[in-house]
Formats: structure tokens, sequence, C-alpha cells
């Protein structure tokens, strides 16, 4: 995987994920852009490669929310081993797989944020309340509802990102 292109979505997705919020919400739900990309990286990249960059982004969230560090970076590596785990017997190219991977990834974050939000106040006694289950599943059929169109356009660029397969390839 090209490193430098990786960082460049990674910058647009988090980019347009803080610039856009509050904007282009659907009765309170938002869209997940770097859920997206994290879908995207782990369809279509080898799996040390999509595993690292999905865990960077999480970081690069938790920067950018009042999470506690770690929370999104969890939370986008389950949703990569998910999505790798899952890579050979979909069609990376088709609408519906772009549609069931992004719910079922955002149903995924959902459960990891929902599950936080109820340890951490019993273990740090403060803070905690990050969402409804209900809203983050509805944040979660939003990103999967725009998933097919911006998956789409990524897959046609793909080849910027240098993606290689295999077990014997190096991931570069």
């Amino acid at each position: 995987m090209k490193w430098f292109s990786f960082f460049i979505l990674g910058y647009l997705a988090l980019g347009f994920q803080v610039a856009l919020a509050g904007h282009i919400d659907v009765r309170g739900a938002e869209p997940n852009f770097v859920l997206l990309v994290v879908v995207f990286l782990a369809i279509n990249g080898s799996r040390e490669p999509a595993l690292l960059g999905s865990f960077l982004l999480g970081l690069m969230q938790d920067l950018l929310t009042l999470h506690p560090m770690g929370t999104w970076a969890v939370a986008y590596a389950l949703v990569a081993t998910f999505v790798l785990s899952t890579q050979e017997v979909v069609y990376r190219e088709h609408p519906l797989t772009h549609f069931s991977l992004a719910l079922l990834g955002g149903i995924l974050c959902a459960v990891v944020l929902t599950f936080h939000g109820w340890v951490y106040p019993m273990l740090h006694g403060r803070g905690g309340n990050y969402g409804s289950p209900v809203g983050l599943v509805k944040s979660a059929l939003y990103t999967a509802v725009i998933a097919p169109l911006i998956l789409g356009v990524l897959q046609r660029i793909k080849a910027a990102f240098g993606f290689r397969r295999g077990r014997g390839s190096k991931a570069g």
C-alpha cells in the first residue's frame, strides 16, 4: 500500500467528518466517512497494512473527538479484522457488498462505543455518555446508505493506493 496516498485519503475523510458534522445529518444521524475508508482499505488491502492503517485512522479520529485515546482505534481495527475475514468471499466492486460491510462495520462500532460508554464510568467514575445506541445504529444505517456511492468512487481510483495481495507479497 502506498502510505502517502493513504494519509491523504485519511486526512480528507477526517476533514469531511469534522467539517460536515451537523450540516448533513438526518434526524441526528451523521455519516462516518472514516469508517468507509476503513472498509475500503480492508476490502482491497493485504492484512497487515489494512489493520495498521485502520488502527492509525482510529487514533487520528480519537485525537479529534472527546473519546479517550484508543476507542475509535479499537473499533476500526475490529471492523478491519471482520472485513478482512470476508475478503475472499465477497465481490469487491458490488454496491450490495459496500452497503452490507459498511452497515455491519457501523453496527460493530456502535457496539464498541456502547460497551465503552457503559464500562468507562464504572472504572473512572466520570464521563462515558457518547451517544445513544439507537443514534449510533441510525448513523451506521446512514453510512451504509451512502457507502455504495463513496466506495464506488474509491474503487475506481484504487490503483493510486498500490494494493498488493497474497501471503508472499511485500506490503509497501
